[in-house]
């Protein structure tokens, strides 16, 4: 079985998505074979350069534009119409990933690339289960694609506005953003979080391009009256991590820099709450490890949806900007009733399984395709598949016998 995932370069939660989801199969489908493309990047560098680095300096220099923007496509049929006809004229540019070995299925991880399979499929050019993942706890109107056969999205609520914009919603599947095994262990995920008896660790991170008004954050962080420990991660964001380390060795208190690690998930076991913008694959981690979370800054449209449903969640708060915000810090970690509640509500938000459901579905949607009757594959927390052949391999053997047979 081979699986091709496509993603987009416009912050990393949407490879980190792929990722997780690729680990999960790599681990637990026998014979499963997965390669993962940056759709534009291979479609047509010039493009992927202009639309990336446009994304970034407009969040970064004029992030009202891009506000403006992302409301206005929500809801304006001729901006969801212009990027169909940008996806159709970038889609040729996949169509070799398509002939020599096709895959047998394909799961997009950001609406552009779905929108270029979407041209494909389309135009007769494939025929093969699309899958878009939606990393974000809002839907929007780029990923409302009739070519998709299952749309994957956080939650339930998300499922009902995807419905709302005219997709069939026994195709929308709200099994959660994927995030890798390792969140789904260690002590954060599993058992319950206890606040009140112990000195706090406060992890604060600003995504993969440590964007965000972090060092306005940090340096509240070691103004507060308290004991606290305090882990800082500031991604690829490398003058930000010297800025930091510098304030941090002038303090004298307890932090910790790093820039861009693949241990988040033991540092957000090691803390008690944690700090930073509404990023879906951030947020779906930290929920698994049941963690408090603080916002302290947004990219405007899709994380400022994010943020607005886990405020309403009870798992998330905004932190105040300024001045305001070391007293607001002392509060927080004077009410250990309302951590503790702030950990209860993610624990019951989080989707720890989403990769066995995606997993499950995938299959499940290429035997439908290739004529085989339809049951749960043999993974983790899914009813194991019944003897026989699938994609090529027999499921009865044992894992030697068939490694055997590939060799």
């Amino acid at each position: 079985m081979k699986i091709l995932f496509l993603a987009a370069n416009t912050g990393g939660g949407h490879v980190k998505a792929a990722e997780a989801i690729i680990e999960y199969m790599e681990e637990n489908v026998p014979g499963c074979e997965t390669e993962l493309i940056d759709a534009l990047k291979y479609a047509n560098a010039g493009i992927d350069r202009l639309i990336t680095g446009t994304y970034l300096q407009t969040i970064r220099k004029a992030p009202w534009i891009y506000r403006k923007l992302y409301y206005l496509s929500e809801k304006n049929r001729s901006a969801a119409a212009l990027a169909r006809a940008i996806g159709g004229l970038l889609s040729s540019g996949l169509a070799g990933l398509f002939t020599d070995r096709p895959p047998e299925a394909v799961i997009c991880t950001h609406s552009i690339p779905l929108q270029m399979v979407s041209k494909l499929k389309r135009a007769g050019i494939i025929n093969i289960p699309v899958i878009a993942v939606v990393t974000d706890f809002a839907s929007h109107s780029f990923w409302c694609l009739k070519e998709t056969d299952a749309f994957i999205v956080a939650h339930e609520d998300v499922r009902f506005e995807m419905a709302a914009l005219g997709i069939d919603k026994n195709r929308i599947h709200a099994f959660g953003i994927p995030v890798s095994q390792q969140f789904t262990r260690g002590n954060g995920a599993n058992g319950s979080r206890t606040y009140g008896h112990h000195r706090y660790n406060v992890f604060l991170m600003g995504g993969s391009l440590g964007l965000c008004s972090m060092q306005e954050t940090f340096s509240a962080l070691l103004k507060i009256d308290r004991d606290i420990g305090i882990t800082a991660v500031t991604g690829y964001n490398t003058k930000l991590k010297r800025r930091l380390e510098q304030i941090a060795a002038a303090s004298g208190k307890d932090a910790r820099v790093f820039g861009y690690t693949r241990n988040i998930s033991e540092l957000m076991d090691k803390a008690d709450l944690i700090i930073t913008k509404p990023g879906g694959v951030t947020i779906a981690e930290a929920l698994v490890k049941k963690l408090p979370i603080f916002f302290m800054d947004a990219i405007p449209g899709h994380e400022e949806r994010n943020a607005r449903f886990l405020l309403e969640s009870g798992a998330a708060c905004w932190l105040p900007p300024g001045a305001r915000m070391p007293e607001a810090l002392e509060q927080i970690l004077d009410s250990p009733k309302i951590l503790q509640s702030m950990s209860e509500s993610a624990a019951k938000l989080a989707r720890p399984n989403a990769c066995a459901e995606i997993t499950r579905l995938v299959t499940d949607l290429i035997r439908k395709k290739n004529g085989f009757q339809i049951s749960k594959v043999g993974i983790p927390g899914t009813v194991n598949i019944r003897s026989g052949q699938f994609a090529g391999i027999n499921l009865s053997e044992p894992k030697a016998v068939r490694n055997a047979h590939q060799g």
